[in-house]
């Protein structure tokens, strides 16, 4: 490389660093499983002062996915998501849209989780704006009849961490997207 373009190089790289640095802590929680020097500092990420946004609507829509997943009534569970739902599956299948989460959960209700119990735990809730915040959630499943295969579980609980998009839309708040990352 010509030597008259190192110093620009370098500038750039240094302008750079910021984002570097804010994407890395962000990656890094005060609540990960990692070990090692960096998992012994606590890292906050940063967070925008929206002022108190209350968070009863987003703790009743997890209520409401409780209730409807021990009566097993697959439109009460698919009420709270956005009819443009994407939602990631614990094997990192898509299912896009409101319905198609409904018919996967009306068959599994019917089929291999019938007998099932599942336990949601909100570990935090960050607003992103006054209408967008993403939740992180931490699930427990039990007493299914079986699991999809790869799907990990240990002494008959499948665990999961789980990361909500929700956003206000027409006054309610709807979950837009979902991932779940299976605990091993």
């Amino acid at each position: 490389m010509p030597r008259h373009f190192l110093p620009a190089l370098r500038a750039a790289s240094l302008a750079a660093l910021p984002a570097l640095l804010l994407a890395v802590s962000a990656a890094c929680s005060h609540e990960s499983d990692a070990t090692g020097p960096l998992a012994e500092r606590e890292t906050q990420v940063p967070r925008a002062n929206l002022g108190a946004i209350p968070t009863d609507p987003i703790l009743e829509i997890v209520s409401a996915l409780t209730e409807a997943w021990t009566a097993k009534d697959a439109s009460a569970y698919a009420a709270p998501y956005a009819p443009d739902l994407q939602f990631v599956n614990p094997l990192g299948a898509l299912i896009a849209g409101r319905e198609a989460y409904r018919a996967q959960h009306e068959f599994l209700f019917n089929g291999p989780f019938a007998g099932s119990t599942l336990t949601l735990v909100v570990r935090d809730i960050q607003f992103l704006t006054g209408t967008i915040a993403i939740v992180y959630l931490d699930t427990a499943l039990s007493g299914y009849a079986f699991l999809p295969p790869g799907l990990p579980s240990s002494g008959g609980v499948q665990r999961n961490r789980s990361t909500w998009v929700v956003e206000k839309r027409g006054g309610e708040w709807q979950i837009v997207f979902q991932q779940y990352t299976p605990q091993l």
